[in-house]
């Protein structure tokens, strides 16, 4: 049997479209298997938002023309592959490139089988998944936001959206195949319906929550979008986790406003108010950039108190990198690499605290908790839990496995400070 490998980097819409690609490779036959295991396919799934993603994908597809097998065929897909590099200039042979529109045809084209029709939005779908437990499903895919420092208009294109049969009857079919737990996805998830009156993310919602899924955990969503009739909504909803990714890229008001950002801290202050008065123990996290162009010593400590001031429950911080084709690769600003360090490293340890803060209060408060079992080692279940803290769960008398959903509360913090210790609990 013909064996296969791949290798995802970037967001969890490509996550899903990885899933979707080895699926349709394990329905004919291929098994999964290690790279170490020399693979007669290797998947690379790249990703650009970055200077380090694009190092990080060029590491991988070097990896992979090594381990491959005698014959075998290196499949590169992914934004890294529709910006375009040197790096592709002299590809050996046995290298395959597949812009984002062309997933859907990978495994044909290596089969050698007649594609199918392009629609406006690529039609990846699957009812069973090899690569994760808590399931990622592409609802949404593309921007029209042109953010300063952004890559993504140009290389994912113009928004689309799957059309809401699609997404129910996938979800409905893995809940049937003992999916617990699936995560919506898009690339700017809150365009869902873009142009199509009263059939936006709120629409798409009402619908999912009507499915036999037991949990529903929402990506990415621009603060915008939590406008008073969605947060209301999802504060009424058990299914929904309490757990939402709002971007907010810096605390400075001018700094926004050369990010081409569209709101002000003190709009993005209200909102999380808002999201947090409707759901206390909601877990709020924040992208933010350090080191954009024009940001001086002044501004980064206005983001710093900003995000101090705000309830958050942590941060995922990231060094301003150039991309091509976008407004802040023009900008003249060339701040020393120790100085934006310093800061992300700063922001980090912020992070740190609101992550900690956090867990002290759903430890306190006993919060109810539901988890969605992943990985086990010993004796101890691991899960990302509703409120997106890694819980421990200890499996006492061997009965328990992956994918299952446990009700359980938090006890304490693990030794090693990777997550929290829980045990069962007999809430709804």
């Amino acid at each position: 049997m013909k064996k296969i490998s791949i290798t995802t980097l970037g967001c969890k819409t490509n996550q899903f479209e990885s899933e979707a690609i080895l699926d349709k490779f394990i329905k004919h036959g291929y098994i999964l298997c290690d790279q170490d295991e020399h693979p007669d396919i290797v998947v690379i799934n790249t990703c650009c938002v970055t200077n380090r993603a694009e190092y990080k994908s060029r590491y991988a597809i070097r990896r992979a023309l090594k381990s491959i097998s005698p014959g075998g065929k290196v499949v590169v897909t992914g934004c890294y592959v529709n910006k375009g590099s040197s790096f592709f200039d002299k590809k050996p042979k046995n290298l395959l490139l597949f812009t984002n529109t062309q997933k859907q045809n990978i495994f044909n084209q290596i089969e050698g089988i007649e594609h199918g029709t392009n629609t406006d939005f690529m039609e990846l779908s699957t009812d069973s998944y090899h690569l994760h437990t808590r399931v990622p499903v592409k609802v949404q895919d593309g921007c029209n936001f042109f953010c300063a420092y952004c890559i993504l208009p140009f290389v994912r294109g113009k928004p689309v959206s799957r059309p809401i049969r699609s997404i129910i009857e996938q979800i409905n079919s893995l809940a049937e195949n003992g999916v617990k737990e699936v995560i919506l996805t898009g690339i700017n998830l809150g365009l869902y319906g873009y142009n199509k009156e009263n059939f936006g993310l709120l629409y798409l919602l009402k619908e999912i929550v009507k499915t036999e899924i037991i949990q529903i955990r929402l990506s990415s969503i621009e603060p915008m979008f939590f406008n008073d009739k969605m947060i209301d909504f999802l504060a009424s909803q058990k299914k929904i986790c309490h757990h939402f990714h709002i971007p907010l890229q810096s605390g400075s008001d001018k700094v926004l406003a050369q990010m081409k950002r569209t709101y002000s801290t003190a709009e993005f202050k209200k909102i999380i108010h808002n999201v947090k008065t409707a759901l206390p123990d909601v877990a709020i996290g924040c992208d933010v950039i350090v080191g954009f162009p024009g940001e001086i010593d002044e501004e980064f400590n206005k983001t710093y108190d900003f995000i101090d001031g705000l309830p958050v429950s942590y941060l995922h911080v990231f060094r301003f990198s150039p991309r091509k084709f976008t407004k802040a690769a023009e900008m003249d600003w060339n701040l020393n690499g120790t100085v934006s360090k310093k800061r992300m490293e700063s922001l980090q340890k912020l992070g740190h605290i609101k992550k900690n803060e956090f867990s002290k209060y759903l430890i306190e408060k006993k919060v109810p908790l539901k988890a969605v079992l992943e990985k086990k080692e010993k004796e101890y279940w691991s899960s990302v839990s509703d409120h997106y803290v890694k819980i421990f769960l200890k499996d006492e008398n061997n009965t328990t496995h992956n994918g299952m959903l446990k009700n359980v509360v938090a006890k304490d913090f693990t030794n090693n400070g990777e997550g929290l210790i829980a045990e069962e609990s007999c809430h709804d």
